[in-house]
């Protein structure tokens, strides 16, 4: 039986794009033992991915911060198994490292670092057609399987005691159809206006349907708390009340989302929810590169487009009746 390593140490977002790479590994190897290095933080979103058997939490910013933390990392697990390859995303100088002393036998990271390249058994890599990142990430595999990537899909299964608790808890008492709305993102650039937000609100809930806010972090609830009050009236707060296999339940009840261009959104995609996924930035090879892929139920607006709630709403209305 293989036994892979795969390596990801980003933020949410950059996490739940690497499930493809497990997936292909797993379609070519369906009997294989894959273990997910984690950071501390989005552990839950490598635990529930499809084709991940095992987590090990790397906490980079406590426990295995520093020179002592990596040694310390490594002598609780050296020895666990005999890895036949590792894929390290984004050219991880701590994973590659980290892998070659557990003993894999093959190590793959898109990495030009003229030193950390020869622990590596690939060249510099040339993606030829794959462009976009979950594509990338799944290109890795190839390098070790000589079979040719597929496209795959994200996909993340969600345990059944988040939908318990999200249905007997956060949505006891909601009767309505739901839509979810993601505002911010770590970039200010990127965040929804409030003067579109505050009518698209009123516009769901015109539709008789339930307007909801997620996300975590005190920048949201200050900007949650900007809000006019009779906007707040009408919205549902679940700012900072979710695990993320909670809040992998709760999108599931939705019948949307609308998206800042953050990690929340690829991580609806991998539910299989739509998204109405808002990129206000010019940069067209970020939108190249990062957009979601045309298999999934998504709208995108990006520059240049019509950011009006009106607008927004209606590619929202389009992807529920689909």
């Amino acid at each position: 039986m293989k036994t892979f390593l795969v390596y990801n140490t980003s933020f949410f977002g950059d996490m739940i794009l690497t499930n493809p790479l497990c997936r292909q590994l797993k379609r070519v190897y369906p009997h294989s033992h894959l273990v997910f290095i984690s950071d501390k933080t989005y552990a839950d979103v490598a635990r529930y991915m499809d084709g991940v058997d095992e987590v090990w939490i790397y906490d980079k910013h406590k426990k295995h911060k520093g020179i002592t933390g990596f040694y310390n990392f490594y002598k609780e697990h050296k020895n666990t198994y005999s890895f036949d390859a590792a894929f390290i995303i984004y050219g991880n100088e701590r994973g590659i490292f980290l892998s070659k002393l557990l003993g894999a036998k093959k190590i793959y990271a898109d990495s030009t670092h003229k030193y950390v390249h020869r622990l590596l058994d690939n060249p510099p890599i040339n993606y030829g057609k794959w462009y976009q990142i979950q594509d990338q990430n799944t290109y890795l595999a190839e390098l070790y399987t000589q079979v040719p990537t597929e496209s795959l899909p994200m996909k993340y299964h969600v345990p059944e005691e988040a939908f318990a608790y999200v249905d007997s808890i956060l949505l006891k008492d909601i009767h309505k159809p739901i839509i979810a709305l993601n505002p911010i993102t770590k970039n200010k650039e990127k965040d929804l206006k409030r003067d579109m937000l505050i009518p698209l609100i009123e516009l769901i809930t015109k539709a008789s349907m339930m307007p909801v806010i997620i996300g975590t972090g005190k920048e949201l609830e200050s900007y949650y708390e900007s809000l006019p009050e009779h906007t707040k009236e009408k919205t549902l707060n679940l700012i900072n009340k979710t695990t993320v296999p909670q809040l992998a339940a709760f999108l599931k009840r939705t019948k949307v989302l609308i998206s800042a261009d953050t990690g929340t959104a690829h991580f609806a995609l991998a539910l299989d929810v739509p998204v109405v996924d808002i990129f206000y930035r010019k940069n067209k090879e970020s939108l190249r590169i990062w957009a979601p892929k045309n298999f999934y139920r998504h709208k995108i607006l990006s520059a240049g487009d019509d950011f009006s709630a009106e607008n927004i709403w209606k590619n929202a209305l389009e992807l529920i009746n689909r």
